[in-house]
């Protein structure tokens, strides 16, 4: 019994030193032993690398809960759904429970990675060449995989909600019953202990990137960033006062979730925000923006616009990016290009990524105003327009008048029907009509959009099977809506919520609020502006998911899915339908505690609901 129990719990509490057997396995002579693997630098780096390897690898989200330790968070949130059948299906019909294959990979593979940091934390003083040229790598290596093992509770509490901390040291795999037979930690002091963490790694580590060997480490600004994320989790109404857990409570009656919200949770996410902002340490992080655009294209706002809002993804670690992990981008980006008829190479994918009509609908018109109060704005009917892209200097062609005279944003995020195809040296033009060159009517497989759009965020000009460096895990712009929802919720008369938020609309290309010259008015509810403006900015980057949960709103937002008719040709085919209804009950704002945990260590509590 007291073997299978150090087995599942870490799942929960793994085995003695399951992350160094991990890398062991990868020795070709076998040889090497625990204590030899942390004498020496290149070792070291190796076990480093082991631990950093529970980071998810977004660039696998077509597979979620499958490998690379990424969720079905594009494809169960209202942004898209998938052609390709994955677990994001499961999730959104309500055909999954604790008993799950993917419930307990992702509890099992975060549990691994705070196992793996914290030993390696434990040992890594063993190595005996890590300080040669003055360079103190054994107190930066630990604690970036100190800053890690934070990130990885962070990973679980906004999906778990509280879960159970292990304590500093790693779990032996002799440890008595006791040790391994834990109950689960309340969210306040779940919170707390990332956040002391990750300011404790902070504090001994580099601020940014020294080097370009250093790009994808952890470094102060990226152990602050998710500083402020975990914050921001805790202050949002799902685990700031929710009543709705008031029986959420460990077999001692502890409260595992706070009955009375707290505005200062808000206060402190603001102040967070405020000091990573206005670090000296961190001025060289800013917007990306391009004062011209190439030559041969027109050099005007918008085009500057389109190009910076586009190639923020594309253009490896520019000033915008605090953080992002590499990987192989092939099968992701397969996934945004459109099957398209006759064609080959990169301008020919598997169209499976399919953006909703309700995240089309929401980006704003040209004029910066929402589709419903834009007089300009129609839905019905059909023109001749030059879409505003600089790779499509072809002159205008009939598309439906959803397209015309939108923001940039959306002409860098959002393939339609009648666009230009993203590669330059391309004439394709993409149909997703039942009869067009991606329509539904010659795919006999999955590789067709189930929404009559694919996404092209994250893609490379040349076509999906051009590589990129990265794939953004933090940047400023996240940074910054972070700032002014916290401000809004704690001090909503604070200037900086409109100097902040003006900051990303004017870098989109869109009118700032305010009472300047071309400024709109500022909106009634800034609340719903905020929101509005994070699902545009950051659509598409593994986001929406999580803070409709954490904004209680996913009972409104996730019921189901519209797109277009991809039955009909034009002009039936634009028009909107339901493409999925989705079940989302209550208790579907956490996942489930892994049902062989409950059993195996009946002191841990099921989530409510499940």
């Amino acid at each position: 019994m007291k073997k299978i129990l150090i087995y599942t719990v870490g799942a929960l509490l793994i085995v003695g030193n399951y992350g160094c057997k991990k890398f062991l396995n990868q020795v070709p002579d076998d040889r090497l032993t625990f204590d030899q693997m942390y004498e020496k630098k290149s070792t070291v780096d190796q076990a480093l690398a082991n631990v950093y390897s529970t980071l998810p690898d977004q660039d696998q989200d077509r597979s979620p809960s499958a490998g690379g330790n990424i969720g079905p968070w594009t494809a169960a949130s209202d942004e898209a759904d998938y052609t390709l059948p994955n677990f994001s299906e499961n999730v959104n019909s309500g055909a999954w429970d604790a008993t799950s294959g993917a419930v307990n990979y992702h509890w099992q593979s975060f549990y691994q990675g705070i196992q793996a940091a914290s030993s390696f934390m434990a040992n890594i003083n063993r190595c005996t060449d890590c300080n040669l040229g003055g360079i103190d790598i054994v107190n930066r290596y630990y604690n970036e995989a100190r800053a890690l093992r934070a990130i990885y509770y962070y990973y679980l509490v906004r999906q778990y909600g509280p879960v159970i901390l292990l304590g500093n040291d790693p779990i032996a795999s002799d440890a008595p019953l006791p040790e391994i037979s834990k109950p689960r930690n309340s969210m306040d002091e779940c919170i707390n202990y990332i956040v002391s963490e990750l300011e404790a790694a902070s504090s001994r580590l580099p601020a940014t990137p020294q080097a370009s060997q250093d790009y994808g480490h952890i470094t102060a600004s990226v152990a602050d960033a998710y500083k402020i994320k975990a914050l921001l989790t805790a202050a949002r109404p799902l685990f700031n006062g929710n009543t709705d857990y008031a029986s959420l409570k460990n077999q001692d009656g502890k409260q595992l979730i706070s009955q009375t919200a707290d505005v200062a949770k808000w206060t402190k996410v603001a102040a967070a925000a405020k000091a990573f902002l206005t670090n000296s340490r961190y001025a060289n992080y800013a917007l990306y923006n391009v004062t011209a655009t190439p030559a041969g294209l027109p050099d005007n706002a918008f085009n500057r616009a389109f190009i910076a809002t586009r190639d923020v993804f594309l253009n490896g670690w520019n000033s915008e990016i605090i953080f992002g992990r590499g990987g192989d981008v092939t099968l992701y980006q397969y996934s945004l290009a459109p099957n398209h008829n006759g064609a080959s190479g990169g301008d020919k994918g598997g169209s499976f990524l399919s953006p909703s009509q309700q995240l089309v609908d929401a980006y704003f018109t040209a004029n910066g105003l929402p589709i419903e109060n834009d007089p300009t704005y129609t839905a019905n009917g059909t023109s001749a327009y030059q879409a505003p892209d600089p790779n499509d200097q072809d002159g205008p062609r009939t598309i439906s008048n959803m397209y015309v005279n939108r923001e940039p944003r959306f002409y860098a995020n959002i393939t339609y029907s009648g666009r230009k195809w993203i590669n330059p040296s391309s004439n394709i033009i993409t149909s997703f009509e039942f009869n067009g060159n991606a329509g539904k009517n010659a795919i006999a497989n999955n590789d067709y959009t189930k929404t009559g759009y694919t996404s092209r965020k994250h893609l490379t000009v040349a076509g999906w099977t051009e590589g990129r460096s990265i794939f953004t895990m933090i940047r400023l712009a996240e940074i910054y809506l972070d700032y002014i929802e916290a401000l809004q919720e704690s001090n909503p008369s604070d200037p900086d919520i409109l100097i902040y938020l003006n900051k990303i609309r004017v870098r989109a290309g869109i009118a700032p609020y305010g009472s300047g010259a071309g400024a709109l008015p500022v909106p009634t509810d800034m609340r719903d502006a905020i929101r509005r403006e994070r699902r545009v900015e950051l659509a598409f980057e593994l986001d929406r998911y999580f803070y409709t949960r954490e904004w209680k709103i996913a009972e409104t937002t996730d019921r189901q899915i519209k797109g277009l008719n991809i039955t009909q040709n034009a002009p039936g085919f634009f028009t909107p339908v339901v493409t999925e209804n989705r079940v989302f009950q209550k208790k579907h704002y956490l996942w489930p505690i892994p049902a062989g945990e409950i059993q195996k260590v009946p002191v841990i509590v099921q989530n409510t609901g499940w």
